[in-house]
């Protein structure tokens, strides 16, 4: 399979109307589609935030937190490489071929994610709203059998492992995107990492996005800077754990 980064982000959630609220009012992401119970927001490289409303959806299998897609070459090789190593495919797959195409799947610890495919792209915007938020450029998971999430980046999605010690394993996307996973318990973990994957999003600086955050009354869990940037947890109405993340990707453009 070969893996181009992170294009969607589904949540599906009880509080929808908080949540719209915050992505469009406290982020303030730019719309790009709505009716009853959805909505749809655009990240300046063409990706994709969906919320669906939990009263009136079709996808009951998101359960396991936040859904990550990620961006395939061959969409119809994907499938097919994902039934043979095992990953069951779920209820919910749509589009048409030639035009956006999507197929929710179970990867390790029985977590929901998306194979995407996305031929007609739209070209990278300027960054949105006050945070500068660029796109989905991370996700991380906190595990309690590494090795399998060791096994689903690196031989399911195909990616270059870039950093991996016993409690840790990093693998890099081609659009320069990152995924990560942390065993359970150990130093490496964060304990506020309980609701299933964390999407990153990208921002111009990190010290301005949070104190925007902190100025609309969104409390941080943690936060770190370094010297190629640095991120920031915070939860969102959803009742999942988010993150912004500075980096020398997020500058592009």
């Amino acid at each position: 399979m070969q893996v181009q980064g992170l294009v969607w982000l589904g949540t599906r959630t009880p509080a929808y109307a908080a949540t719209r609220r915050f992505f469009a009012s406290t982020l303030e992401l730019p719309v790009g589609n709505e009716r009853p119970h959805f909505v749809r927001f655009d990240l300046p490289d063409g990706g994709v935030i969906e919320v669906f409303d939990a009263a009136d959806d079709p996808y009951a299998h998101f359960s396991t937190g936040p859904v990550l897609g990620f961006q395939v070459a061959d969409f119809d090789r994907a499938r097919d490489e994902l039934a043979a190593r095992g990953h069951p495919l779920l209820p919910g797959a749509g589009g048409e071929r030639g035009d956006y195409r999507w197929q929710h799947f179970r990867g390790f610890d029985g977590l929901v994610f998306e194979v995407v495919d996305y031929p007609h792209r739209p070209a990278p915007t300027a960054p949105a709203g006050p945070l500068r938020i660029t796109s989905l450029v991370w996700m991380g998971v906190s595990t309690p059998d590494l090795n399998a999430a060791a096994r689903f980046y690196r031989e399911t999605l195909g990616l270059p492992v870039v950093e991996e010690t016993a409690d840790l394993v990093e693998c890099r996307m081609p659009d320069g995107s990152s995924v990560e996973a942390f065993r359970r318990g150990s130093e490496m973990d964060h304990p506020h990492f309980r609701t299933g994957p964390v999407p990153g999003l990208g921002v111009g600086s990190i010290d301005d996005a949070m104190a925007t955050l902190r100025a609309r009354g969104v409390s941080l869990l943690l936060t770190r800077r370094r010297e190629w940037g640095g991120w920031a947890h915070f939860r969102a109405p959803d009742g999942n754990v988010y993150e912004l993340k500075e980096t020398a990707r997020t500058h592009r453009g």
